[in-house]
């Protein structure tokens, strides 16, 4: 079972070798656990609601996977594989540096909206009490990460000769903003809260890699535009800007209210 084998060198099922046609239906059934995953939760998450999900019987689902458990491990390599495949694969046919993170942050965006980044929060918390899938969970990471720290050096180049750390530090930076903006509730407006916020996002990433001369102050593109993001009223900005300064005259003591 892949339950045994996470606490040893392989982190893959054995599976037989399958035809094209078959490997579509294997893919399916992956596809539909991370569903479950998501919608269900891991320890819902049974033959039976994959079967309904896939629109399969048990029987044809237990001819690929026999086992329950090897069916969900398999499901967590086959989600970090496709969250790879879909951002990477994305980004290849843009060739301009800026324009690719500018995309890419975008591509994370979306995802973070999906059933895959609800699959892994789903997974995150459950690991919590579930020390065997905790242990899996950590194993399978570190071939993830391995892999995606190569991925993202292939698909920016100019950012790796950079530096390895500069390149880690961007990457964990995007990825733990997006986490948070995922998680956090705004009490109104959200959608034009998180555009402006990825906006935001985006503008600290392009100084971040123009200071290391990855980027020209020359390659700027359209950025994302919301309600709360457009050029404000002057008359409405000069006199919140004379508000600030008086708050800060007043609290310095250099002014009386009565001024």
């Amino acid at each position: 079972m892949l339950r045994k084998k996470m606490d040893g060198a392989s982190s893959s099922v054995a599976r037989p070798q399958l035809d094209a046609k078959a490997d579509v239906t294997q893919r399916n059934i992956l596809d539909a656990a991370i569903l479950c995953f998501a919608n269900q939760g891991w320890a819902a998450t049974s033959m039976s609601l994959i079967a309904r999900e896939t629109g399969m019987t048990r029987g044809k689902i237990q001819y690929y996977f026999p086992v329950l458990d090897d069916l969900k491990f398999a499901a967590i390599e086959h989600l970090n594989l496709s969250w790879r495949v879909r951002y990477f694969d994305t980004l290849k046919a843009i060739a301009d540096t800026r324009e690719k993170f500018d995309v890419g942050v975008d591509l994370l965006w979306k995802l973070a909206q999906g059933p895959l980044y609800a699959a892994r929060q789903e997974l995150d918390a459950s690991a919590r009490t579930d020390a065997a899938l905790r242990r899996t969970l950590e194993h399978l990471r570190a071939g993830d990460e391995e892999m995606s720290v190569e991925a993202t050096k292939n698909a920016f180049p100019a950012m790796a000769e950079a530096g390895a750390g500069a390149l880690q530090l961007s990457r964990y930076f995007t990825t733990a903003f997006i986490d948070g903006l995922s998680s956090y509730r705004f009490s109104t407006d959200s959608r034009e809260w998180q555009a402006a916020l990825i906006a935001m996002l985006k503008e600290c990433l392009a100084d971040f890699w123009e200071r290391r001369g990855v980027v020209s102050s020359g390659d700027t593109l359209p950025r994302v535009t919301a309600p709360i993001c457009t050029a404000p009223d002057i008359g409405q900005h000069k006199r919140a800007l004379e508000l600030i300064q008086e708050a800060a005259e007043l609290l310095a003591g250099t002014k009386s209210l009565s001024n």
